[in-house]
C-alpha cells in the first residue's frame, strides 16, 4: 500500500498557509476598523475644540476637515467590505483544503488498519502452522 504521509503533510502545509492568510485579512479588516473608530473620534474631539473656540474660522475648517475624514471613513468602510469578502472566499478555500486534508488522512488511516488487519491475520496463521507442525512432531515422536 502506499504511504500517504507525504501528501498528508502537503495538505497540512496548505492549510497552515491558508490558515495564516486568513489571520492577516482578519488583522488587515481589524486595524482598518480601529483607524475608522479613531477618525470618528477625532471628529468628536475636534467638534468640542471647536463648541468651545466658537469662531467662524474655526467652524469653516471644522467642515471641511469633518467631510473630509467622514470620506476617509466611508472609504475605509468600503476596503473593510470587500475584505470582508476575501474573508468569506478564503474561509470557504480554507475549508475545502482542511476536507481535502481530512480525505486524505482518513484514507491513511483505513489502510493502516487494513494492513495491520492483515498483517495480523498472517501471524496468526504462522502460529497456527507452527502450533500443527509441533503437534504433528510430538505425534510422530510418540509414536
Amino acid at each position: 500500500m502506499t504511504d500517504l504521509s507525504a501528501l498528508i503533510r502537503v495538505r497540512r502545509h496548505t492549510v497552515e498557509e491558508k490558515q495564516k492568510f486568513l489571520a492577516e485579512l482578519y488583522r488587515q479588516v481589524e486595524a482598518m476598523q480601529l483607524r475608522r473608530q479613531k477618525l470618528e473620534q477625532d471628529i468628536v474631539r475636534e467638534r468640542k475644540t471647536v463648541d468651545e473656540m466658537a469662531t467662524a474660522e474655526a467652524i469653516a475648517y471644522f467642515g471641511r476637515y469633518s467631510e473630509a475624514t467622514r470620506k476617509k471613513i466611508e472609504q475605509l468602510g468600503r476596503e473593510i467590505r470587500k475584505l470582508e469578502t476575501r474573508i468569506d472566499i478564503a474561509r470557504e478555500d480554507m475549508r475545502a483544503a482542511f476536507a481535502e486534508l481530512k480525505k486524505v488522512e482518513i484514507t491513511q488511516e483505513r489502510r493502516a488498519a487494513r494492513e495491520a488487519r492483515e498483517r495480523l491475520k498472517k501471524e496468526n496463521r504462522e502460529l497456527d502452522e507452527i502450533g500443527l507442525e509441533s503437534h504433528r512432531r510430538k505425534g510422530e515422536e510418540e509414536r
